[in-house]
């Protein structure tokens, strides 16, 4: 079985040659039996990137036959036993964008070359420093920067090798590949707290921190994620203390950053203060923040104030209607609904009258 996987090794290798040197006399591309291929997926802010040549199945075993199960020998290179290069032709490559864990593990920003042992109920995932070598002919494992151990799994057919992303959210992924009936994961994640504020500092130095509106947006992150409370601070009093920064949306978030820092009676007379200030839309957004953070009682009580402050706007029937239908007080929701259905535009009636439908 080994001499067979040497023998596949080695045509490959003598077709690409040949394939390649021909390409080389004429100056001409040529078409890849197995083509390139890459697969990006942003985390937030950040980025991964994975480059490789994409074989196929074509009727062939692909595990423990065509793919050997542990290493295999290699005929080339520096002649030691060598793990699957992840694809086909060149080094597959992975290149992380920021610092990262993969599957809690810790590894820095850049490129690697990936290199896998295939086994029948686990796989070695590696991540070498060197990652302009070709294939893994002249892999060392001296080059290693991290392996893992991960667990395969059935999956349906796939003739096309692939890599891919799946199971998102703000700060992790899940990478795979997937070829025949294995698809093989592993978790990459990303500090994105560290890495949002890192890029808000950076834009703030630029452009952006001419606006107080930049200030305050970089200061609300810090509000709603409950992180970074002091720089946060300063970067609020920035935008107050510019032009057109004395407004109702960073006085909120001053408000809001000071009952974090455990300054909740100064918060809440900030926030009383500046209710003034505050034009419908500002009052709006406001309360669907706060219906967010499961603050309904709170939300409530602003959607109130918005009606008093703009009696005439369909709107603000319509948000009051729907921060006590999430109360559950379908009665007083229904009525506020209706409200709204009496004054709304003609292309917003059928969707109020959908609601109330359902109330």
């Amino acid at each position: 079985m080994k001499a067979r996987a040497l023998t596949v090794v080695a045509f490959c290798m003598l077709v690409g040659f040949w394939a390649a040197n021909l390409a080389a006399q004429n100056n001409l591309p040529f078409i890849r039996v197995s083509p390139q291929a890459q697969a990006v997926q942003y985390v937030g802010f950040a980025k991964v990137e994975i480059d490789y040549s994409r074989p196929g199945v074509k009727g062939r075993e692909i595990w423990g036959e065509l793919v050997p199960y542990g290493l295999s020998p290699n005929a080339f290179g520096n002649g030691k036993p060598m793990p699957w290069r992840a694809g086909a032709n060149e080094n597959t490559t992975i290149t992380f964008s920021h610092d990262a864990k993969i599957n809690g593990n810790p590894i820095k920003a850049g490129k690697y070359g990936v290199h896998m042992i295939v086994g029948e109920d686990e796989w070695t995932v590696i991540f070498s420093n060197d990652y302009e070598a070709w294939g893994s002919f002249f892999y060392e494992k001296e080059n290693d920067a991290l392996r893992i151990n991960v667990k395969p799994e059935e999956s349906t057919h796939e003739e096309w090798m692939m890599f891919g992303f799946d199971n998102l959210n703000a700060g992790t992924c899940e990478a795979y590949l997937k070829w025949g009936e294995v698809r093989v994961p592993f978790t990459i994640e990303f500090d994105h707290h560290n890495i949002v504020l890192d890029t808000y500092r950076h834009e703030l130095k630029s452009l952006p921190g001419f606006n107080q509106a930049a200030w305050g947006a970089a200061a609300r992150y810090c509000m709603q994620n409950n992180v970074n409370l002091d720089e946060g601070t300063e970067w609020i009093d920035k935008a107050l203390s510019m032009n057109n920064g004395d407004n109702f949306n960073n006085l909120s978030v001053k408000a809001g950053l000071l009952t974090l820092m455990g300054k909740e009676d100064e918060g809440n007379k900030l926030l009383e203060s500046s209710l003034d200030k505050a034009s419908e839309a500002e009052l709006n957004v406001y309360g669907y923040q706060l219906m967010g953070q499961d603050k309904l009682d709170e939300a409530i009580k602003i959607f109130k104030l918005n009606i008093k402050k703009h009696p005439e706007s369909w709107n603000v029937y319509d948000s009051l209607g729907e921060a006590l239908s999430n109360k559950g007080d379908k009665k007083a929701s229904k009525k506020n609904y209706e409200k709204a259905y009496s004054m709304a535009p003609d292309g917003q009636k059928a969707r109020i009258e959908g609601i109330l439908k359902g109330l």
